[in-house]
């Protein structure tokens, strides 16, 4: 397989016209908003192309007919120093998953991912009965660099990763904190940003989960995307109940599920 430089990254865009908000960090990377990189089966009219985030998404599209390629990419995943101790291979048609039944992906797990797609006017209908106050003692915050700092240094690590630093972050990304005595306890922020889309990551700390704080950060990020003309975007685990009931709470309509291959040591 051969690798593309970022000036080339557009070249594989037409793979990616059926796949959408499916792979927002995909686009991401292509607009170079965040790092990655790119394969592709030949350099001329490639037929198909592997992607791979900073942030240890993946994902394979185009065609599975060339057997060398998909060895390459079966080789490339069994090489433990490729990833950052983690990898998540998404795969969204038949063909890719018939493909790769043949490998032994070491370490790696298949599993279901559930994709939706945000409906604007069912989000408008919901969002204008929700009114949810936050206790006393607790703060709202939107993005900014003091809050994005110890998200990133304190709470989530893994958003030094995705967003290479705090003002990229703060830049690019988005970003709703709920806060008790400076300590984030509930959060929804951007992982990947890209194709006009923002993708959605949301934690509540346990003590402070089933008191309406996911649904107030989530939201203030949705009304923040469509006021930067971004489309927010959902997916999860397939066995995640308490993440699709949310995601059907905000608005958010399943629309299909495929396997990825999800490795973690």
């Amino acid at each position: 397989m051969f690798e593309l430089s970022r000036n080339e990254f557009t070249k594989v865009l037409p793979m990616f016209s059926k796949i959408q908000n499916k792979a927002v960090f995909a686009f991401s990377v292509i607009e170079q908003t965040q790092k990655g990189k790119i394969f592709i089966n030949r350099k001329i009219d490639p037929t198909a192309a592997f992607l791979t985030s900073c942030g240890g998404f993946y994902c394979l599209v185009g065609t599975a007919s060339d057997h060398s390629f998909n060895d390459a990419v079966a080789n490339f995943l069994n090489h433990k120093d490729n990833h950052i101790g983690f990898y998540a291979l998404a795969m969204f048609t038949d063909e890719w998953e018939r493909a790769f039944q043949k490998y032994r992906l070491v370490h790696a797990n298949k599993i279901k991912r559930t994709y939706f797609h945000f409906n604007d006017r069912r989000f408008f209908e919901i969002s204008k009965d929700i009114h949810i106050k936050i206790d006393e003692g607790l703060h709202y915050e939107i993005l900014n660099e003091d809050i994005s700092n110890r998200y990133r240094e304190d709470f989530y690590t893994y958003y030094k990763l995705v967003w290479d630093s705090n003002k990229h972050f703060n830049e690019r990304g988005l970003g709703h904190f709920i806060t008790k005595e400076n300590k984030i306890i509930s959060v929804c922020s951007s992982p990947y940003v890209g194709g006009g889309f923002a993708e959605i990551d949301m934690i509540t700390i346990e003590e402070h989960q089933w008191k309406g704080l996911a649904t107030k950060v989530g939201i203030g990020f949705i009304k923040d995307c469509r006021s930067k003309n971004l489309i927010p975007n959902w997916s999860c685990h397939s066995d995640n109940p308490i993440s699709i009931s949310l995601a059907n709470k905000l608005g958010f309509d399943p629309i299909a599920e495929h396997p990825m291959y999800w490795y973690n040591v």
